[in-house]
């Protein structure tokens, strides 16, 4: 054997050692936490629990130091905790100590720790419909020694990538109840019970599009449960109706079912009556809104959800359970439901024409959160095209949002709009009459210049042979000596823009033809179509615009031609009518007249120039006539 093969059978070695020191120091003799779990029927009292530090772990990473134990306990212990360390027979004992004056400062102290909402059901009942206790979490010990496993990383870097469960193990649990001890499982789990309680209650929650709610609570009790309680079961069930509501009884094979609805104008009405419905004072309904990071024109709709049924419902018996049903307007899409104290067992969402419904059930009574998506749309759009010549267009696209919409979107939709400008377009932000307006310039220097860029930006990309919006057109190729026209088809598709926004009060189209134009719709069926002078106007709610049109106005260089034209002929006729006399000399005498006649002289001279110049004049215009040159 080589002296490399020796190193590394050596280094093989030392590696077995020190993983069988770790596991002889740890992995076999994992701290075992009891607990105690001391309350009243008020849920006042305290929790403790305790670890033993093996002698081999404290003296591997203290160094045997109490000491020093002792500081780190002390300064790494959660402000909620007391916290102590001192030494046993078999090592150190960590001791912490949880002290609460009731149900809701305990579950906070908790959740401080666990860095979450813990779930925690307690009922102690003394009612008609069930007498004794039940307390129920959904942590454990171990969980809420997070912060000691964290301490003991810092300290020594054996235990960097070390789990709670390879360090620490639930042991011993008991819950002392008004002086009684019972034993429990590591996660809490103790009831003492004896009830003529409902078999399941169901609240169904209906969010109207005005902010108004329409609720009913369906109280479901077996039929031999109802004979042993008689009229007393009517009577309490009864006398919950609020104001205003109803109530109805029906018999429904081996059950009873009550039936109590009612209506609420907002969200607090909602949250007093079910706790009047309930027979409690911890109902809540929240409703929290926030816009989609990655798509503006979405936004999302919180809502958290707790109704305590404890009063009817006995969840002692695994087959109890609570239903929540919420139901909101089809503009709604489901997207998650989870719970925040973990008792929710299922839950369930369809979709019709009318509603979108999530059906969740819990046991014991959940605090639940529903996440909801839904368009955000848009107040109002104005498009306007302006035609400054056939090599100087300007587009510009305004977008209008009430203060409702503008705080979902935020600054989400002005970066989608920067996203898709080019550097030569321009932004502007402005508020008007309550509105949140923000208005893109796109100038260009031909129809298919601004049809590229008008595409560009409403889809944010573009080809030249796909272009889903066009600007075609300029002036008449058809030429007309007394009018000059320009005619255009303009088609903006904002459908990928938009996606499933809606325009609320439609989109306003605006066509502006160069002064001295007067303009006018070739097609359309459109609302509102008005023309005035050399501005056109629509409205629609399509997302697809499609929109012809003309402007007119006097072609001044074909006037001008044409009044030069008969200006010329009848000066020209003019002239040979005048110089008559002197035409026929000539043809007679021929150049004998010309000799005895001063044709260059004085009144002669003026009516020749004349007649050559309105000559010139006739022959040059009925040449741009003919050939069509204005």
């Amino acid at each position: 054997m080589g002296a490399k093969d020796k190193k590394k059978w050596l280094m093989a070695g030392l590696l077995c050692l020190l993983m069988w020191l770790l596991c002889g120091c740890v992995g076999n003799n994992k701290m075992s936490i009891d607990t105690t779990l001391e309350v009243d029927d008020k849920f006042k009292g305290q929790r403790e629990m305790s670890a033993v530090v093996s002698e081999s772990v404290f003296r591997q990473a203290f160094d045997g130091n109490l000491e020093e134990l002792q500081g780190m306990v002390t300064e790494k212990c959660p402000s909620t905790l007391i916290c102590s360390a001192e030494e046993v027979n078999k090592g150190v004992a960590i001791t912490m100590t949880l002290e609460f004056a009731n149900l809701s400062d305990y579950t906070n102290k908790i959740g401080q720790i666990l860095g979450k909402t813990p779930g925690i059901y307690f009922d102690a009942s003394n009612s008609i419909f069930k007498e004794g206790y039940m307390l129920q979490e959904n942590f454990t010990s171990q969980d809420l020694f997070g912060w000691l496993l964290d301490a003991l990383r810092d300290k020594n870097s054996q235990f960097e990538d070390m789990e709670l469960s390879d360090i620490f193990q639930n042991g011993d649990t008991r819950v002392i109840y008004e002086g009684e001890t019972i034993e429990s499982e590591a996660m809490i789990h103790v009831e003492k019970m004896d009830s003529h309680a409902f078999d399941s209650l169901s609240v169904e929650m209906t969010m109207n599009d005005d902010g108004s709610y329409k609720t009913a609570v369906n109280y479901i009790v077996s039929q031999d449960v109802y004979y042993d309680m008689g009229d007393d079961m009517d009577a309490a069930i009864k006398k919950l109706m609020p104001d205003g509501g109803v109530y109805e009884v029906n018999n429904v094979d081996t059950q009873r079912v009550y039936t109590i609805g009612f209506s609420a104008y907002n969200t607090e009405t909602l949250i007093s009556q079910l706790n009047s419905v309930l027979h409690t004072k911890n109902c809540e309904f929240e409703i929290k809104e926030a816009g989609d990071e990655a798509d503006p024109f979405r936004a999302h709709k919180e809502i958290t959800i707790y109704l305590d049924g404890s009063y009817f419902l006995d969840f002692a018996k695994k087959e109890t359970e609570l239903v929540y049903l919420l139901k909101t307007s089809s503009q709604y899409s489901f997207n998650d439901c989870q719970s925040v104290t973990g008792f929710l067992r299922d839950y369930s969402f369809d979709n019709d024409d009318k509603y979108t419904s999530v059906y969740m059930t819990v046991g014991p009574s959940d605090k639940v959160q529903v996440r909801l998506t839904y368009a955000v749309d848009i107040q109002k759009i104005e498009i306007g095209t302006k035609i400054h010549s056939e090599t100087m267009l300007e587009r510009t696209f305004s977008f209008f949002f009430n203060s409702e919409q503008a705080e979902l979107t935020g600054e989400n939709f002005e970066s989608k709009l920067r996203a898709r400008m080019d550097k030569d377009m321009t932004l502007d932000r402005a508020d008007a009459d309550g509105m949140k307006v923000y208005t893109v310039h796109i100038q260009a220097d031909s129809p298919e210049d601004l049809s590229l860029r008008t595409t560009k930006f409403l889809d944010s990309s573009a080809k030249e042979e796909e272009l889903t919006s066009s600007f075609a057109g300029g002036k008449s190729p058809k030429k007309q000596l007394k009018i000059r026209s320009y005619f255009y088809e303009d088609h903006i598709n904002l459908e990928k823009f938009l996606g499933s926004a809606a325009v609320s009060d439609g989109i306003v189209y605006r066509m502006e033809y160069p002064k001295g134009y007067v303009a006018a719709f070739e097609e359309g069926n459109h609302a509102d179509m008005v023309t005035e002078g050399n501005t056109l106007t629509c409205t629609t709610r399509d997302l697809i615009i499609n929109v012809k049109s003309r402007g007119e106005t006097t072609n001044v260089a074909g006037m001008t031609q044409l009044i030069l034209w008969w200006a010329s002929l009848i000066l020209t006729i003019a002239t040979l009518v005048l110089n008559l006399k002197h035409i026929a000399g000539y043809i007679r005498y021929r150049k004998k007249y010309l000799l005895k006649t001063d044709l260059f002289h004085g009144r002669n001279r003026i009516v020749l120039t004349a007649g050559i110049v309105a000559l010139t004049v006739f022959v040059f215009t009925s040449l741009r006539l003919i050939f069509r040159v204005y």
